[in-house]
Order: C-alpha cells, then sequence, then structure tokens
C-alpha cells in the first residue's frame, strides 16, 4: 500500500502538489520520522477521539504528547477518549490500522490542529502505511485545513 485513495483524491481535488516519500516499516509517528530522515516536529501525528457526541481528530507534532486537558478547554467535551483499532478500521477503510492521515476534512472528521504545526515550510504526514509519509508545503497544509479549530493541544515530550 502507498497513499490512501481518500488522501490523495483530496489533495488532488485541492490542487496540493505533493511527493510520497519511502522509508522502512514504522509503528509509530516518532519513529516514522526517523527512518524518513525528517524533524519529529515536522510530522503531523492525527489522534482519533470520541465521545457520545461524535468523533473528533486532534492533529499534533510527533515530537509531542496530546495535551487532553487542553482538548477539553477547547472543545467543552470533557468524556473524549481515544478510539479503539477496530472502530479505525470502519472510517479508514483504505489505511493499514494505525497509519491514520492527519488530514480529518478529508474522512469527514471534526478536526483540531495544533498550533505546534503553524508556520512550517514543509509537514509531512502518515500516508494510510507504514512506508510512506507525504510531503507538502506547510502553506498548502494550512490552506486545506483552514477549517479546522487551530489551538494549542500539545506539549513537547522534553
Amino acid at each position: 500500500m502507498t497513499i490512501a485513495s481518500t488522501v490523495s483524491q483530496y489533495l488532488d481535488n485541492h490542487s496540493v502538489n505533493y511527493r510520497v516519500i519511502p522509508h522502512e516499516h514504522s509503528a509509530t509517528s516518532r519513529e516514522t520520522a526517523h527512518k524518513a530522515d525528517v524533524r519529529e516536529d515536522r510530522v503531523a501525528k492525527a489522534i482519533l477521539l470520541k465521545d457520545d457526541r461524535g468523533m473528533v481528530m486532534a492533529i499534533i507534532p510527533a515530537s509531542n504528547s496530546l495535551d487532553m486537558a487542553a482538548v477539553r478547554d477547547e472543545t467543552g467535551r470533557n468524556h473524549l477518549q481515544m478510539v479503539e483499532e477496530s472502530e479505525l478500521r470502519k472510517i479508514f477503510s483504505d489505511c493499514e490500522v494505525g497509519a491514520l492521515p492527519p488530514i480529518g476534512p478529508a474522512y469527514g472528521l471534526t478536526t483540531l490542529i495544533d498550533t505546534h504545526l503553524e508556520g512550517r515550510d514543509t509537514i509531512y504526514l502518515e500516508s494510510g502505511d507504514h512506508e510512506s509519509l507525504v510531503a507538502l508545503d506547510g502553506r498548502d497544509f494550512d490552506r486545506i485545513m483552514a477549517g479546522s479549530h487551530h489551538c494549542n493541544l500539545s506539549k513537547d515530550w522534553w
């Protein structure tokens, strides 16, 4: 598998130039960054959350961890929890399990984007598999995610 069809269609429909960067198999976004030889803070990581009101995708740098208190403050939703893998298969049917492309709008998801990802020259996204990244201009990422809520959602690992 390479780039998920939903991702490629979404990028093509929005006239985004991108390139696919192959890398050795990886299990986490941080590992992906290392194997693809890109900085962790340039790799956008998707975390899917849900409660009784539905799902929310939080997008943060791979170098950071999600701050659930910040998510609650931003959304006013106190019971959001991570979505289990079995549910991910239903939403991301064109992706390998655990390789969530951080483009919530392409999948019809409410999306929160961490402010730490703003102003990057290049953003790298999981493509839908564990062996390739999608690289695109940061301005294009900002443009295709313009309808998403931008807020401070994460903390540095360090």
